[in-house]
């Protein structure tokens, strides 16, 4: 069986720049499939409480211009944000930045995109928050727009109820063709929707239980299935509290949701305190224990 295995790294906490371009370095010449990070303003005060940080200065970098600075260093690992909350942004400006990095990145991005879920956040920096439904409607909407100015030629014109273009030219497009992948963020039902008719894949909340992974990537692969379509489930795991602090534990952990549906495996040190020599030892272990039970690429 083949999986592919990625990474969440923290942005906050004692993970600043250098010690997240250390481990993006490590997880890509070790031959990990993708980089992930969060795209946020700042965390609640349990993030950085479980991370060693002090909660009253709610330190975060911002996902996309870091995203930018790794793809000059590093030279195969993907990268992508779990995720970009679309309500929090202009669509057009964002497709210009994620365009802009895949670019950069000779086509590597992943592309992330979820409602938002931390009102706080949009409360601090006057984003306008609603109800859930109205910030689903909002990120359909903004993603359909983004998706027109990638892939259609001409200009492009969208009259939507939250988000206009009119006759926008958009050059240059994204490296990727059509377009960088789309990958959903959550696990409600208007996500799961969203995700069979946009999405490339879906990325559950960390430490979702197997029960809830297999019904999810039963509901996907049905759904997927009468479209044509195939849908990637990448379940993630933190470290050590979700995915075992042994190699017997992490094997037992990816073949139970491997066998679920799941073909990507994340390992996530986003939510507990691991300081960057642990996260750099776990990753050369990891590659050498799993990659090859699981014939992954590795270089």
């Amino acid at each position: 069986m083949h999986l592919k295995f990625g990474v969440h790294l923290p942005t906050h906490g004692e993970y600043g720049y250098r010690e997240i371009l250390e481990v993006s370095l490590v997880a890509d010449e070790l031959g990990f499939d993708s980089l992930w990070v969060g795209d946020h303003f700042y965390l609640p005060r349990e993030f950085y409480e479980k991370t060693g940080w002090n909660p009253d200065k709610p330190n975060k970098l911002d996902a996309w211009t870091l995203l930018s600075a790794l793809a000059t260093q590093t030279r195969r690992i993907r990268l992508g944000t779990r995720v970009s909350p679309l309500p929090f942004y202009e669509p057009a400006r964002l497709a210009k930045i994620i365009a802009t990095v895949d670019i950069i990145s000779r086509g590597r991005v992943n592309f992330g995109v979820g409602a938002g879920w931390f009102k706080d956040e949009a409360v601090s920096y006057g984003i306008y928050w609603g109800r859930h439904e109205s910030r689903i409607f909002r990120m359909l909407e903004a993603l359909e727009i983004i998706l027109k100015l990638w892939v259609e030629e001409g200009r492009v014109t969208y009259m939507g109820e939250f988000y206009r273009v009119i006759e926008a030219p958009f050059w240059p497009k994204p490296l990727q063709k059509p377009h960088p992948p789309i990958w959903f963020g959550g696990s409600s039902e208007a996500i799961l929707k969203a995700t069979v008719k946009y999405g490339n894949g879906l990325l559950p909340l960390s430490n979702l239980p197997i029960e809830n992974f297999r019904r999810i990537a039963s509901y996907i692969t049905e759904m997927a299935g009468k479209k044509g379509r195939s849908i990637s489930l990448a379940p993630s795991f933190t470290y050590p509290a979700g995915l075992g602090e042994n190699p017997k534990e992490w094997l037992s952990k990816i073949m139970e949701y491997s066998e679920a549906g799941a073909d990507t495996i994340l390992i996530d040190f986003s939510m507990t305190r691991v300081p960057l020599s642990m996260a750099i030892s776990m990753l050369k272990e990891f590659s050498k224990v799993v990659f090859p039970k699981y014939q992954t690429y590795t270089i």
